[in-house]
């Protein structure tokens, strides 16, 4: 019961960031903008259950002691045009990692990205947390493929490694790079 508290704690306070996230690039307007999304398939692979969701973010969580991925915020902003979306991509790296620590350079980027970056929870948050009795790694996947802009977080128990969690999110890339018209590119990364 602790630890569920502990878990909504966190997640409100990690929420109330997010939704503020909304102001600059609207959520996907295209007639297919849940395809961009994590698949709900994906999700109930891993037990995860869905939350409060809008049009630009899908959440899903499992707070079950022995759940591998704990909690996911799957975001998506819509640019006019792809030099648009790099460049608010690039003038709100701030906004995307939430002062987590840049770990790009411990993934390779994978194809189909127009531009690419991986956080990790900083030494504040992960104390904060275990001050709360959460022990939890927390990655953030940030990307561009054409004009989408995505953000995907993930808090998962303390035993998963970055490319275990890469190995969830990268279907949420596939599902971008598929509804962008990419379908070759996302056969690739679920190859890699």
């Amino acid at each position: 019961m602790k630890k569920t508290v502990s878990l909504l704690l966190a997640a409100f306070l990690f929420c109330t960031n997010i939704f503020s996230q909304n102001a600059e690039l609207p959520a996907i307007t295209t007639q297919n903008a849940q395809t961009f999304f994590i698949p709900n398939a994906t999700c109930i692979k891993y037990k995860l259950i869905a939350g409060n969701s809008d049009a630009w973010m899908k959440v899903y969580n499992n707070t079950a002691e022995t759940a591998t991925i704990q909690r996911v915020n799957d975001i998506r902003w819509q640019a006019t045009a792809k030099t648009k979306a790099i460049e608010w991509y690039k003038n709100n790296a701030a906004l995307l990692n939430e002062g987590a620590k840049d770990i790009s350079g411990k993934l390779n980027p994978p194809v189909g990205v127009d531009a690419w970056n991986v956080y990790e929870a900083n030494d504040e948050m992960q104390s904060m947390m275990e001050a709360m009795g959460i022990k939890q790694k927390q990655y953030t996947f940030t990307f561009v493929v054409d004009k989408i802009v995505a953000k995907i977080f993930i808090g998962a128990n303390e035993k998963v490694t970055l490319a275990q969690a890469w190995q969830f999110a990268k279907h949420g890339l596939i599902a971008t790079l598929k509804a962008s018209g990419k379908t070759k590119l996302a056969q690739l990364v679920l190859k890699g």
